[in-house]
């Protein structure tokens, strides 16, 4: 053999020695695929976001693969890059937080080993038309129905997926989506559809009550939020520290009409859905338990040192899903492209003229000084400095967006159950101290005689029996 010829076959035996080297290297790069499964109802279906009323999941806030929603499944993958991100959406519409658990049990039956799981529900619980009347009277599903529901489906939750991250969403506040609808067409249709009957002021018959009754329909509405929303935060603290409680963000969250389907006045839109995302990601660019998750995948292993003969090349399935296809099917979520969607903050209104504030009553009643007489019990303790958390408090009535007219009416807040003394003021102007009624509501009487005409902003502010005060978002009013 020729000089030439001896040299032509050691590089080729090189060049194959190099190829046989770089496989492992690229192999060790792969990492293990991040899943993603998600548990609710039409909300998380992306029900009227592809212009009719179907679900369209590649709208959902939680595994959508549509750029414009920014997905929890999409900013996973841009987490995530080296790997691939699945997600499987086990929603279905029309579900109560009661029937939840059956989707569970199927995704467990299907082999599902999510590393992430996603749970928004009691929508239904509070608005759905087809809710019989509580011993109240009032169509929602009863506050310990929902408890001992949440309490067993995150139980089961936990103990399905041990190892998973679970993302709990607080109940959206349909109270504010039916201030800002229902003017027009869309308030047609939630009368039409009996929709969300106690939060309109309705009984189980459809009837919009007046007076004292509409003021106690619509803060009973409100109060079954909240207790929707602690039964749903106990039920997450009880799994451990792998499940995230969003706070209630989600409830705090006003739904304004550029959010809202015009399918059907009612459903989240796409920009809707891109701000259920936002909301339920959390304020950080990267949350701790993203970043956790970021961080829990295996390194590249090192470039092997170049034996005289190829390692075997092996090449792994690391998409493997289960022998029989199930239902919903899995759908990858791909690479983020790099156009990415604006912040939702867009869909706020614009900037408004500083608004007046209102007088304060005639004759305000006086603040109480002692433990609500309602019967209500205090779940924390009652010395002084030994809770320093703020209770929460909610305006119920006047519905944010409401107009006031000549006469009186009654402010409502609900707040927790320690709550000693609630505080009605606007524009730092103290209204009034309200009174608890005997189901736990704060009230305050007022006459509208000498308001100035214009919106206002309303705010209620709670004290609870350790000397922790909290405030609520403020609650824009009109006066007619």
């Amino acid at each position: 053999m020729s000089l030439r010829s001896r040299l032509s076959a050691l590089a080729l035996v090189a060049l194959l020695l190099a190829g046989g080297a770089a496989a492992p290297s690229a192999l060790a790069a792969e990492a293990p695929a991040l899943s993603v499964a998600s548990f609710g109802d039409s909300i998380t279906r992306a029900a009227a976001t592809c212009g009719g009323r179907a679900d369209c999941p590649v709208n959902s806030w939680a595994t959508g693969s549509a750029p414009a929603v920014h997905s929890i499944a999409t900013r996973l993958q841009e987490l995530n890059p080296g790997r691939s991100v699945t997600a499987t959406n086990y929603a279905k519409s029309g579900s109560r937080i009661a029937t939840v658990s059956s989707a569970v049990t199927a995704a467990v039956a299907a082999g599902a080993r999510p590393d992430v799981v996603t749970l928004l529900i009691g929508g239904n619980d509070l608005c759905h038309p087809d809710l019989r009347p509580d011993a109240d009277g009032y169509a929602l599903t009863p506050a310990d129905a929902f408890a001992a529901s949440a309490s067993a489906l995150l139980r089961k939750i936990g103990s399905a997926w041990p190892q998973a991250t679970v993302l709990v969403g607080s109940v959206p506040d349909v109270a504010s989506e039916w201030a800002s609808v229902q003017g027009g067409a869309a308030g047609r249709t939630w009368q039409a559809s009996k929709l969300c009957r106690t939060t309109r002021g309705a009984l189980a018959d459809n009837v919009v009550q007046t007076g004292e009754a509409y003021t106690a329909t619509v803060a009973a509405a409100a109060e079954r939020t909240r207790q929707y929303d602690d039964a749903l935060a106990s039920a997450c603290a009880a799994v451990g520290p792998h499940c995230i409680w969003d706070g209630g963000a989600l409830t705090r969250t006003r739904l304004l009409p550029e959010i809202v389907s015009t399918v059907d006045s009612f459903h989240p839109n796409v920009r809707g859905q891109a701000l259920i995302a936002q909301v339920l990601w959390g304020p950080d660019a990267v949350p701790s338990w993203a970043a956790q998750l970021a961080a829990g995948a295996p390194a590249p292993s090192p470039v092997p040192a170049t034996t005289g003969a190829p390692l075997p090349t092996v090449v792994p399935d690391m998409t493997t899903s289960p022998a029989q296809a199930v239902t919903p099917a899995p759908t990858t979520t791909p690479a983020p492209t790099s156009t990415t969607t604006p912040a939702p903050s867009s869909t706020r209104r614009g900037t408004k003229p500083p608004k007046s504030a209102l007088p304060a009553a005639a004759a305000p009643s006086a603040s109480p000084t002692s433990a609500p007489t309602s019967g209500t019990t205090s779940s924390r303790s009652l010395s002084r400095g030994s809770d320093t958390t703020a209770p929460t408090v909610q305006v119920a009535v006047p519905l944010a967006g409401g107009s006031i007219a000549a006469g009186k009416i009654t402010l409502t807040a609900v707040s927790d159950a320690d709550t000693a003394s609630v505080v009605f003021s606007s524009g730092g102007v103290r209204i009034g101290a309200a009174k608890q009624t005997a189901n736990g509501i704060w009230t305050l009487t007022v006459a509208t005689r000498g308001f100035p005409t214009g919106e206002h902003d309303l705010v209620a502010t709670a004290t609870d029996r350790s000397g922790n005060t909290g405030t609520s978002a403020p609650t824009t009013v009109t006066v007619r």
